[in-house]
This record gives C-alpha cells, sequence and structure tokens, in this order.
C-alpha cells in the first residue's frame, strides 16, 4: 500500500516479530566505509572498525498482511517528513547558535557573557523543538509498510 503521490525513502527490514497487525522490523546496519579506493589507508574506516556493530534501528508498524518472523519486507518514510526533521533538529539550532553569536557579540563587550548567553539560546531552542515535535502525531514519523521481497 504505497501512498500516491508521495516521494519516499525505501529501506529494506527484517521482522522481528509480529502480532496482530502490528509488526517490530528492525533495518539493517549500513556503513560506508570500505567502499572507496581510499579505504587501505583511510583513519575513519579504522575508527569505524573500532566501534563494532552499527547502530540498526527498529520500528513498530502496522501491516496490513500476515507476516513470518525473519521474513524481509520493504519499509518507506515520506521524504518530506525526513527532510522536515532534520531542518528542526540540526538546522534551526545552528541558526540560532549563529544568529546569537553575533548579536550577542554586539552587546556584550565580555565574550564569556556571550558564550553564556549563546549556550541558553541554544538549549532554550533544543528544549522548544522537542517540545514542538511531542506534539505533532507520531503517525507522521512512522514508516509504512510497502511491501514483501
Amino acid at each position: 500500500m504505497m501512498q500516491e503521490n508521495k516521494i519516499m525513502m525505501v529501506e529494506i527490514a527484517t521482522v522481528i516479530s509480529y502480532r496482530n497487525g502490528l509488526a517490530t522490523v528492525q533495518c539493517s546496519a549500513k556503513s560506508a566505509c570500505g567502499g572507496c579506493a581510499a579505504k587501505e589507508s583511510c583513519g575513519t574506516k579504522s575508527l569505524s572498525a573500532l566501534a563494532g556493530e552499527k547502530f540498526a534501528p527498529k520500528f513498530e508498524l502496522k501491516v496490513s498482511e500476515q507476516l513470518a518472523v525473519g521474513e524481509q519486507i520493504r519499509i518507506g518514510l515520506a521524504e518530506q517528513t525526513l527532510l522536515r526533521s532534520v531542518f528542526w533538529i540540526y538546522v534551526m539550532p545552528l541558526l540560532v547558535l549563529i544568529l546569537s553569536a553575533v548579536g550577542f557579540s554586539q552587546l556584550f563587550a565580555n565574550e564569556l557573557l556571550v558564550v553564556l548567553a549563546m549556550c541558553i539560546c541554544t538549549g532554550g531552542t533544543f528544549i522548544g523543538i522537542k517540545k514542538m515535535m511531542s506534539q505533532i502525531r507520531e503517525s507522521e514519523f512512522t514508516p509504512v509498510f510497502l511491501g514483501r521481497i
């Protein structure tokens, strides 16, 4: 049941559990390291190898079909949702940090006061965004079932 008129980011997931139309799925972790020509001399690859297995996200989603544990399925997330989340979580705090640095450096001659005011403004931004995100329906950020593989 692909949603029409929406650009979707599609991912492969494995069913971990299924009960009464609700499936818990886990996406496989991906690593871009080791795929380029510099893989033998890359320090990033060496450091990421120390971290072990990458984080693999789990989701609960409503499914219209009976699924078996271990089955591979396709899930999708509207690209617009992802872009909106990135904007609020990364861009807004960065913008507030830059604007508060410029603004408070004009108000205060003491750099310690400027840094303190910047931290307060940026921290307040994170708190405000968290409050705003908690009021948005969770279904907007939940992937949808697109079908079996």
